[in-house]
């Protein structure tokens, strides 16, 4: 369930903990009139502050889901950015967003205390990259802007460096 993407409007607000239980209730539910059992990963933005990391985490656990994706694509703009594009609206993904991406990460391993596993998402573009996410905690991790840039060899490149 991605409810991060800043291009859909209202998408973010499932975010909040009252509305989060609700649609990770039904999803449950749904989920248990699967003829097998179905994971059920939830994927949150990382523009997420403290508070609202432990309400999604807290929702996910409660809910029994198989794991939580954190760093999805961002609204926030470092100021590294260098393009003429830079302040345009949407969601910024790719190697930008690879050190907040991280800074959630770490937030929602110590939030979850082990409780759920958390899948890395957000800048992840290299095998050192994966590299690190894995080793500060990650179960996994998931590229997709990088695969624009760098084509699929990079995941060949990934699982040859691991």
């Amino acid at each position: 369930i991605n409810v991060s993407s800043p291009n859909t409007p209202g998408l973010r607000d499932l975010q909040s903990r009252p509305a989060l239980d609700e649609l990770l209730r039904a999803a449950s539910a749904a989920r248990m009139l699967a003829a097998r059992r179905v994971p059920l990963f939830l994927k949150v933005a990382p523009d997420l502050d403290r508070d609202g990391m432990a309400g999604v985490v807290g929702a996910a656990v409660d809910a029994g889901l198989d794991a939580l994706i954190v760093g999805n694509t961002t609204i926030s703009r470092p100021d590294s950015l260098r393009s003429p594009l830079a302040r345009e609206a949407g969601g910024l993904s790719g190697r930008p967003l690879a050190v907040l991406a991280r800074a959630k990460l770490a937030e929602a391993l110590e939030i979850s205390d082990g409780a759920l596993p958390v899948i890395a998402v957000g800048g992840i573009d290299s095998p050192e990259e994966a590299l690190a996410r894995l080793d500060a905690g990650a179960a996994m991790v998931q590229i997709y802007s990088a695969l624009v840039f760098e084509g699929p060899g990079l995941v060949r490149r990934i699982l040859k460096r691991l």
